[in-house]
């Protein structure tokens, strides 16, 4: 199932079995060297010793005899060499003794168990005969060292065969031990070490040849590219151990399903791909596709957790092998990403119609971040009023952004924030918009407050608070007139975290908003949990009041909790004088919409601003 690099085992390089091999023997020759050497020199050291303590015992007799009797040195030649050769002395070792004269010339001479020239080697010890003084003479042995070499040859040759065992052992075990470990780095870079399927790069290999091949013989190839559905939730709630043993019976499922020649690789995290490159496509790789879909729609069992996932394909097919790798998992992964788009838990081929709207969005993309670099966006307001009791008076202002493209034309946001979210550019984009909307609300002639749209994407950010704190510090504005929209979706994910950043921000004297209340599955229950200042009643409510009994009942509960919580309620959408009075009798007091204001300029607000420093009508 899984692709290799190679058919032979990795083997180390020429350097390194070289560098192994010279320490090898060093240490071989040193063994068999180093025993046999201090075992010589340290005999030769011994007997040295013996010798000098034997010199100077006949050194200090014949110095007395020669001080009793001046003409011992020519008369007791007898006597001389019966203290060169003692009685009773039993040597190991065949050696010479003999006495010279002040001019080194032989006087006496003794052998010692030889008969001639002492065998090699040898050692020799001199030491002076003196005579009221002066030194008259020396007495010298040498001996022989042939038995303790002999020994030393011994010891040689068992250190021999040691040194030679080490240096096999040293030789051999490294490389073996360095083979594996460049057999296990040659495995791990071509494998996943979770699942032991092919990697990513083993998949493109093996892709290529197969395309290769199709080339060749006319045939096609189809890639199946995979994402399991709801595999984050697992890891999330039953842990990573959990996630690990569901990838692996996942993967136990693929391979009883495929054939010997596909291949199946884990390209990382919940993500697999597929290559056929036998059989008749797209048929077969339709076939498959629609089995995996129903395989993984069956439960799984963690260690008694019934677990329930899905998984998502998309299918790119080359008939004749005229794509290349990378093309063919791009195209797989646009249908993978329609596949998921259109509800998951099903497959889709490439198309590539596809690919054209992968082009545009890259096209808008690289359009964004040139907006926000030569300042083609810009802020808008649009007014927030409540009632009085002479008319109604401007309250506060949304900060809304508009893009005019030199290409494109005017670009409503909902064309462009979605993939600006996406992508992660909503981060400077977001952060931009609200600079400029406290900014701008510093020239304001009356404090009232800004409100700003915040992301999901921004507020999990690990700094957005401070980013917050930043920009009000920087604009000046106090942080009370400043209004953060935010909508339950920042909150779904991680309730915990989502409440200590609303805490800082509250901290910091921020109102929170939630926006387009009403159209997600937990208002009420997220309303109990987070103090927010401020609802704000999605406009598609709004829109049906007096046509439909749903939208009613849905604003006239609203209005009534948001009094029942203490906290005001904002009705987005006001586009009729009507849907302005039955607001009214529900009891919303706080109105945003065509009815009271477009969105505006800045200057255009700043200017409104003024002519409405009075409570006014609407229009």
């Amino acid at each position: 199932m899984t692709a290799a690099t190679g058919n032979a085992p990795p083997r180390a390089g020429l350097a390194v079995t070289r560098t192994i091999t010279i320490i090898a023997a060093c240490l071989g020759l040193a063994i068999a060297i180093l025993p046999p050497v201090a075992y010589f020199m340290r005999g030769v050291a011994s007997e040295s010793a013996s010798l000098q303590i034997q010199a100077r015992l006949i050194s200090g007799q014949v110095s007395g005899l020669i001080a009793r009797s001046p003409d011992a040195w020519q008369m007791q030649e007898l006597r001389l060499r019966l203290l060169l050769t003692p009685d009773g002395v039993d040597l190991t070792q065949p050696e010479i003794r003999r006495i010279v004269d002040a001019q080194g010339i032989e006087a006496i001479s003794a052998l010692v168990r030889s008969t001639g020239l002492l065998a090699w080697p040898r050692t020799i010890q001199r030491v002076p005969i003196f005579d009221q003084g002066a030194i008259v003479g020396s007495v010298e042995i040498k001996r022989s060292l042939t038995n303790l070499f002999l020994e030393a040859m011994k010891v040689f040759l068992l250190a021999a065969v040691l040194g030679l065992a080490s240096f096999v052992v040293l030789r051999i075990i490294p490389m073996r031990l360095l083979e594996s470990a460049i057999a296990r780095a040659s495995w791990l870079a071509a494998h996943d070490p979770l699942t032991g399927l092919a990697n990513r790069a083993v998949l493109r290999e093996r892709l290529g040849d197969a395309l290769a091949n199709a080339r060749r013989t006319k045939a096609s190839v189809a890639v199946l590219c995979l994402d399991l559905d709801h595999f984050k939730e697992v890891n999330d709630t039953l842990g990573h151990a959990a996630g690990d043993r569901l990838l692996n019976e996942v993967v136990s499922r693929l391979k009883a399903n495929i054939r010997s020649t596909d291949v199946l690789a884990r390209l990382g995290g919940d993500e697999f791909a597929i290559v056929q490159a036998h059989g008749n496509q797209p048929s077969f790789a339709e076939a498959l596709a629609g089995r995996l879909v129903d395989l993984m729609s069956e439960p799984f069992d963690l260690g008694g957790h019934q677990v329930v996932i899905g998984v998502s394909i998309g299918i790119a097919v080359s008939l004749g092998g005229t794509s290349s790798p990378e093309t063919m998992l791009q195209h797989g992964d646009l249908a993978l990403y329609r596949a998921k788009a259109e509800g998951r838990g099903a497959f889709r081929f490439f198309r590539q119609e596809m690919n054209d709207t992968l082009m545009e969005r890259r096209a808008l993309e690289a359009d964004m971040r040139t907006a926000l670099a030569e300042g083609q966006f810009e802020v808008c307001f649009q007014p927030q009023v409540s009632t009085a009791a002479n008319g109604v008076a401007i309250h506060g202002a949304e900060a809304l952004i508009r893009w005019t493209s030199p290409t494109r034309g005017v670009m409503r946001p909902d064309m462009f924030i979605p993939l600006a979210e996406e992508t992660g550019i909503i981060i400077p984009i977001g952060e931009w918009v609200m600079r400029q909307a406290c900014a701008a609300a510093m020239t304001w002639r009356r404090p009232i407050s800004v409100a700003v749209n915040v992301s999901t994407v921004q507020f999990r950010r690990p700094d957005f608070v401070e980013t917050v704190e930043a920009v009000l510090r920087d604009t000046g504005l106090p942080a009370q007139r400043l209004e953060l929209e935010i909508t339950e979706s920042v909150m779904m994910e991680d309730e915990a975290a989502a409440m200590l950043v609303m805490d800082r921000l509250r901290h910091l004297g921020v109102r929170l908003a939630m926006d387009d209340f009403g159209t997600g599955y937990s208002s009420l229950g997220y309303l109990r949990k987070f103090r927010f200042d401020k609802i704000k009643i999605d406009k598609s409510f709004v829109q049906g009041l007096g046509e439909s009994d749903e939208a009613n009942a849905i604003v006239r509960a609203v209005v009534g909790m948001s009094h029942a919580l203490g906290i005001s309620a904002n009705a987005e959408g006001v586009e009729t004088k009507a849907q302005a009075e039955l607001l009214t009798l529900e009891g919303c007091n706080e109105f945003q919409g065509y009815f009271y204001g477009r969105p505006m300029t800045g200057k255009a607000f700043s200017e409104l601003l003024v002519e409405a420093a009075e409570p006014v009508t609407a229009k």
